[in-house]
């Protein structure tokens, strides 16, 4: 071999940087497979706007031109910003108007997270089925960056194809008026587009939750078991998610009702890209929070500015001009609260957990109250012969946050920190208990093997719960031990596996009093 020598193996992947390794290394094809579905559910949504033929203006647009500008509009439901401008006359006259609307269409970002969601959890029951064993944290977070990367690549690929430049009244088309356009001004061109360079980071952040959500569920459940604190804010929020989900549903669907009866049919086909939205500010509104309509607007001249700003508010205790009719809306916020009660006091949550669960739903819906609001910014250019003259306003609707969220914590408290004790006084039944028993009577199995990142577990026999229900099934003292409580949750053994049924057992976040164990 001479000075060379025989040389010394390099291990697979060594000699490359580990980014680069978790890139080319990685399967990528379960994060290709889940983002099918919710770009179906944006392409479908665009569909759906673009349909009819007209939306009663004066130039009836061709089907690719109103689903280009359809499809832009549906990527405002990954946090897009929705442009457009409106143009016309060139050379010596020209006027023009650009705003950029602000909205989040919720009915759209729902139905994309279901179908992302439901992708995550069909490809992890097949990867359990075909591994036989449970998701660490080094896999769900790797999952997660995969999945929150490969949607927001779909997004950049359908931001880069949405949008559309029309100009209907060009000379030689049927539509173009010589008496009308050859004048001051010539015919009219629209540009629409979104944002979506914003809508990436919001896209990857989303997807990224979601994905770690779903993979990151028997970590979760791991550590529940070791850590009474991590149980109590799981238990939080998982229970605040499902009281808030059954509230802004049942929301969504009286605020369907009212814009049915007093709306046309295109305010009512319109409204169910945002029946969310709508069930929100009722909600808000009836939770006493404050409702505001505000415009700002100025006017550049040659010789000086002008300002004119303007405020709309009202709320449950000022309606002004508004019927007494709004104020039913508070039915709303009292049966938000009765149901967190009653679900705190059903899963017998002391009074340490119900603090926790007052705050993740005050929380989370002060955020969404946020998030339902829009906002339009506008501005105009008049070009003349010697002047230019500029204009532009911001508008904004939504619920005023510090009132929103006074009113979140107002009712969370009412209801998850009174009602409990109340209904206990008045004997209240509650339902009975769940199956499972304490975590302290755990068998000695085999510890399973886990599809996790940081190598393969022990193989030695140890204490484990025999099933995801008995997690947090228990009030009382920490049965593992103070020095249990110290070790890693990952340290090489997982809870056995009972099957689907058993790992999708809902009892895992149950809180009950050692007597009902």
């Amino acid at each position: 071999m001479g000075s060379w020598g025989a040389g010394t193996a390099l291990a697979p992947g060594g000699a490359q940087p580990a980014a680069l390794r978790w890139f080319t290394g990685s399967d990528w094809r379960p994060a290709l497979r889940v983002v099918v579905a919710p770009t179906v559910v944006l392409l479908l949504a665009a569909l759906l706007a673009a349909v009819p033929g007209s939306y009663g203006g004066e130039f009836p647009a061709p089907f690719g031109t109103r689903y280009g500008g359809s499809l832009a509009a549906a990527l405002a439901a990954l946090g897009a910003p929705f442009e457009g401008l409106l143009a016309m006359g060139s050379g010596r006259s020209s006027w023009s108007l650009d705003y950029t609307l602000r909205v989040l269409p919720m009915t759209v970002t729902l139905l994309w997270a279901l179908a992302l969601w439901a992708g995550l959890r069909s490809g992890l029951r097949r990867r359990q089925a075909r591994t036989g064993g449970q998701a660490g944290r080094a896999f769900a977070f790797g999952e997660a960056a995969r999945t929150g990367l490969v949607a927001a690549a779909v997004t950049l690929v359908l931001g880069l194809l949405c949008g559309t430049r029309w100009q209907p009244a060009e000379r030689g088309r049927g539509s173009y008026d010589e008496d009308r356009y050859e004048g001051l001004f010539g015919g009219p061109a629209f540009d629409l587009d979104a944002g979506w360079v914003q809508a990436l980071g919001w896209t990857f952040l989303l997807a990224g939750l979601i994905a770690l959500a779903v993979y990151g569920t028997d970590a979760l459940r791991w550590a529940a078991w070791r850590n009474a604190g991590v149980r109590g804010w799981a238990v939080a929020g998982l229970t605040a998610g499902r009281v808030i989900a059954s509230a802004v549903a049942l929301a969504s669907v009286t605020a369907f009702v009212i814009v049915a009866v007093q709306g046309e049919g295109g305010a009512t086909l319109a409204s169910l890209a945002f029946l969310p939205n709508l069930g929100l500010l009722l909600l808000g509104f009836g939770s006493g929070a404050t409702f505001e309509a505000g415009r700002q607007g100025y006017l550049e001249q040659g010789e000086g500015d002008g300002y004119t700003p303007g405020r709309f508010q009202y709320s449950f205790f000022d309606l002004k001009d508004l019927p007494g009719d709004w104020r039913w809306t508070a039915l709303l916020a009292l049966a938000t609260a009765a149901l967190l009660g009653w679900t705190a006091f059903r899963r017998r949550l002391d009074v340490a957990d119900r603090i926790r669960l007052a705050v993740v739903h005050s929380a989370a819906l002060s955020l969404l109250f946020l998030l339902a609001g829009a906002s339009m910014s506008v501005e105009g250019t008049n070009e003349g012969r010697a002047t230019v003259l500029g204009r532009g306003e911001h508008s904004s609707v939504g619920l005023v946050f510090g009132s929103a969220l006074a009113a979140s914590l107002l009712w969370a408290a009412a209801g998850a920190l009174a009602l409990p004790p109340l209904l206990a006084a008045l004997g209240a039944r509650r339902p009975a208990a769940g199956p499972g028993g304490p975590a302290s009577a755990a068998p000695v199995v085999p510890a399973q093997g886990g599809h996790d990142d940081d190598g393969p577990d022990a193989g030695a026999p140890a204490a484990v719960v025999p099933a995801p229900g008995d997690l947090l099934d228990s009030h009382g003292a920490d049965s593992l031990g103070a020095g249990a409580r110290g070790q890693d949750p990952h340290d090489g053994v997982r809870p056995a596996g009972g099957g689907r049924a058993t790992a999708e057992d809902s009892s895992v976040w149950r809180k009950q009093d050692p007597a009902d164990s």
